[in-house]
């Protein structure tokens, strides 16, 4: 099989594919996002409104899709949404995939924000700045593994808007470290989405069970 096949294989299209149907109705596009063929689900995801309908199949679909660019379109068309559609999002955290951290792990060797594993956090993590305070709220009070998503979609978007990086929202994250005392990773996580706050270093400077990850994130910080 040529590389173009394999490309549309995996649900690429092409520019003159979508001019071709972007003048079609809701109703024509919608079907195409089931169709079998993954080429016809990324055209569909791609033109189709972010409707709150819209959304839900989006992510109907994103929980079983195999095609890597029809994932891209999907993901990339979620990520363009407003704070419904980061609500929806939050509630597909940890359970797309099994990439998700299930234990700490030897610090990142890249000099950034390490980029989320979990696919949905990855995506919130993308999104306006404005849905912050949506992520806040949720991080009150979703399942721990969910949390453990969730903060690293908070610290990715902190450390790439740095104006999100306030005292207030920091030490409302440190509020919600402090009740997870007693799950390491949680406090991991912590340790990671704190390199996007400033007012984090001292805290930083005195851990001892995960000092390199803390380290690491105070060496971020000296680069901000």
């Amino acid at each position: 099989m040529n590389t173009y096949l394999q490309r549309k294989k995996r649900g690429w299209v092409e520019d003159s594919e979508l001019a071709a149907h972007k003048n079609k109705a809701v109703d024509e596009l919608t079907p195409l996002l089931f169709s079998k063929k993954a080429s016809e689900r990324t055209l569909a995801a791609k033109l189709l409104p972010l409707t709150c309908e819209t959304s839900d199949n989006l992510l109907i679909c994103l929980k079983t899709e195999p095609a890597l660019y029809t994932r891209l379109a999907i993901t990339e068309k979620l990520e363009s949404g407003n704070q419904t559609t980061a609500l929806k999002m939050i509630d597909f955290l940890a359970i797309i995939g099994d990439n998700q951290h299930r234990s700490p792990a030897a610090p990142s060797k890249k000099k950034s924000f390490p980029l989320p594993r979990d696919l949905m956090a990855r995506s919130l993590g993308r999104m306006t700045p404005e849905i912050f305070p949506t992520l806040l709220e949720a991080a009150d009070i979703l399942p721990l593994p969910q949390l453990s998503e969730l903060i690293d979609a908070i610290g990715y978007m902190a450390f790439y808007h740095p104006a999100l990086a306030t005292t207030e929202n920091y030490q409302r994250l440190l509020q919600i470290k402090n009740t997870y005392s007693n799950e390491p990773l949680i406090q991991w996580k912590f340790l990671i989405c704190f390199s996007a706050f400033p007012q984090s270093k001292s805290l930083l400077l005195k851990e001892e069970q995960f000092a390199a990850e803390a380290q690491r994130s105070i060496n971020l910080l000296a680069l901000k």
